[in-house]
């Protein structure tokens, strides 16, 4: 090949992939969040107050949160122990859509000597902001499995923010 060829070959090269379109990355939770649960109108016996949360999602895809409802006390008539909760551990990854992730933890509910009633699982469905990459809007929803019977505790939107990263002097 003589050397003018493979010249105008490179040039053509070139060219074609500084035309190209770029390829927007994919969106990407890592990092730590601060997120609000908004709970919808169903069930109907579940209060609808805003539930704090924070979450770390790591680059592998990883996912470690504690939120509001993990310690909450709910008010008994009867003179039953109150449950507790511990904080979730999961995953994130893309959903079946280009800009939508998905996550899911799971957090343990255990009886007052520390042994399994059931597990709450929370799916959200998650849509990072474009411009800024530091806020996501998405749905949840956990359902409580205890054994083989599922309960849905709660539904709706879920909000979020990244906590930044601030320069050190």
């Amino acid at each position: 090949m003589s050397k003018k060829t493979f010249f105008t070959a490179l040039m053509c090269g070139l060219i074609a992939i500084s035309v190209q379109p770029l390829l927007a990355a994919p969106p990407s939770l890592a990092g730590s969040w601060q997120f609000t649960l908004i709970p919808g109108a169903s069930p109907a016996t579940t209060p609808a107050v805003e539930i704090p949360g924070l979450a770390t999602f790591t680059a592998d895809g990883s996912a470690i949160e504690t939120d509001g409802s993990e310690f909450a006390a709910v008010p008994s008539s009867t003179a039953t122990p109150v449950k507790s909760s511990t904080p979730g551990h999961g995953i994130w990854q893309m959903a079946n859509t280009p800009e939508t992730l998905y996550v899911q933890y799971i957090s343990l509910v255990l009886e007052p000597d520390g042994s399994l009633f059931a597990r709450n699982i929370t799916t959200m469905f998650l849509t990072v902001d474009p411009m800024t990459g530091s806020t996501f809007k998405g749905t949840y929803t956990t359902v409580q499995i205890m054994g083989t019977i599922a309960k849905l505790v709660s539904e709706g939107k879920v909000t979020g923010t990244l906590i930044p990263h601030v320069p050190l002097p």
